[in-house]
């Protein structure tokens, strides 16, 4: 059986002795500066980042949605199809801001009366010319400007075309 001593019998601990950075090696400083130096940089772009992307408006795809035969479905690229000619969609843009493009309609509508619209949460501010309008056999570009979604965040958009 052991017994332990009493408490008033232990040695004193002394003050906690502090390395001095002088009494430091230079390796582990160095090494210490290599490191923060790699984190600190990545750890702000992914901080900027993250502001960003939840304050800003950025569309993945742009595209008008039409049907041209019973069952049959096709789209208007505006942006965002990579490569093509196809210019890059708005990326991190103030929300609520305006989008301006055009779309040029094929003349194998000839004789019909097209018209465009937006869905939600994106708003059809204005086109050129005017909808409804009429499709000749050469074609028709309309020029349009949206309103881009007034909440941050990361959208596509596909618009219905209608034809009469």
């Amino acid at each position: 059986m052991s017994v332990a001593a009493p408490l008033s019998s232990l040695p004193a601990a002394g003050p906690r002795k502090w390395r001095s950075l002088r009494t430091t090696p230079t390796w582990a400083l160095v090494a210490i500066a290599v490191v923060v130096s790699l984190l600190v940089p990545q750890g702000v772009f992914a901080l900027l980042n993250y502001v960003n992307d939840q304050t800003t408006v950025t569309i993945d795809v742009m595209a008008w949605e039409f049907t041209y035969a019973p069952g049959a479905t096709g789209y208007l690229p505006i942006c965002g199809f990579g490569g093509g000619g196809f210019p890059s969609c708005p990326y991190r843009a103030q929300p609520g801001s305006d989008y301006s493009s055009s779309v040029l309609i094929s003349g194998y509508f000839d004789g019909r009366n097209i018209t465009l619209s937006a869905p939600s949460p994106f708003l059809l501010l204005s086109t050129n010319p005017q909808l409804p309008a009429h499709v000749t056999a050469s074609g028709l570009l309309i020029s349009f400007e949206l309103q881009l979604p007034k909440t941050a965040g990361e959208y596509s958009f596909t618009g219905p075309v209608a034809f009469a």
